[in-house]
């Protein structure tokens, strides 16, 4: 099977809510199973850490393989979808050497992108994938009416044929989804994953890596009584990566390394986690199923082509 590139995770994502990868950013998105953080492959020589892919919600969030596809299959029914309307359309191909950020749940955690990025996106791996290559024309049948000026109630028409309001594309997401998801448990699994990430920043052994985090900025002269303060204060949010930032930010992760702050934290929301799920287990077990008879059924589509 060709891995296409996603072009649901940079489209639907926004527009519709496609197959649910896990999220890494500071504020929890369902993630990770295992107990102890593990590492992933780098295009540098660092192995960059995950924390948020390796939480016990993880379980509960759609695999790699079941993401791709997912997607593989909206971009076959998409296909199907322009073809009945004599549009010839090849999804682009991912590039196989695409980097990957490092994990963001507890903020920086990669040298090498903090002594280059600072608290600023890896910009390496923050380019949107290539877009359906279609005339101007074309690409109202595979977006519809969003995108469009105003969004109007007429009906879209294409050489005399109506639209899909969604588009083709749009309509692809959607057949899947309202088949297969679990708006129900999904909402368990969100709740789950965003309040333990706040229930974790009370935990003892968090608050005291906190203060053992904060004495070794200081020591760099940097006053920060959380490692989320510097990630929010205003001179590093800007178009431009300064010195000052990039300093700061190689602190950050310096000191995260020299007081285990990251392995604390992450196996403090990992018992916060395990004891959550096992007061919804029922509603999580019914998401996971739905997960799997939709990646099933995605994988019958893109084997009929």
């Amino acid at each position: 099977m060709r891995r296409l590139a996603p072009v649901c995770l940079a489209l639907a994502a926004a527009l519709l809510g496609c197959s649910s990868g896990s999220g890494s950013g500071e504020g929890g998105a369902p993630a990770g199973a295992a107990n102890t953080p593990t590492t992933s492959g780098s295009s540098t020589a660092e192995r960059l850490v995950t924390y948020t892919n390796r939480l016990p919600m993880a379980h509960y969030s759609y695999t790699v393989a079941e993401n791709t596809v997912i997607e593989s299959a909206q971009q076959v029914l998409t296909r199907r979808c322009l073809k009945t309307y004599g549009i010839a359309y090849e999804p682009p191909e991912q590039a196989p050497d695409t980097p990957r950020p490092a994990d963001r749940r507890y903020g920086l955690s990669s040298a090498s992108e903090a002594a280059r990025f600072g608290y600023h996106p890896n910009r390496d791996a923050a380019q949107l994938p290539e877009g359906p290559r279609l005339s101007k024309e074309d690409l109202t049948v595979f977006y519809g009416k969003r995108g469009l000026p105003g969004g109007n109630g007429e009906k879209l028409t294409y050489k005399g044929k109506e639209v899909p309001d969604d588009g083709c594309f749009g309509q692809s997401v959607s057949k899947l989804s309202k088949e297969y998801d679990d708006p129900a448990g999904a909402a368990v699994a969100s709740r789950i994953a965003n309040e333990s990430y706040q229930d974790s920043l009370s935990d003892p052994a968090v608050r005291e890596g906190f203060q053992k985090w904060s004495r070794c900025m200081r020591s760099s002269g940097f006053r920060y009584s959380s490692p989320m303060d510097p990630l929010n204060t205003a001179a590093f949010q800007g178009d431009e990566i300064s010195a000052k930032e990039k300093r700061t930010a190689t602190a950050d992760v310096r000191c995260k390394e020299e007081t285990g702050l990251l392995t604390i934290w992450f196996t403090a929301e990992t018992d916060i986690q395990k004891a959550d799920i096992k007061k919804s287990s029922e509603a999580l077990e019914e998401l996971r199923t739905a997960h799997q008879e939709k990646a099933e059924a995605a994988r019958r589509i893109v084997a009929e082509g």
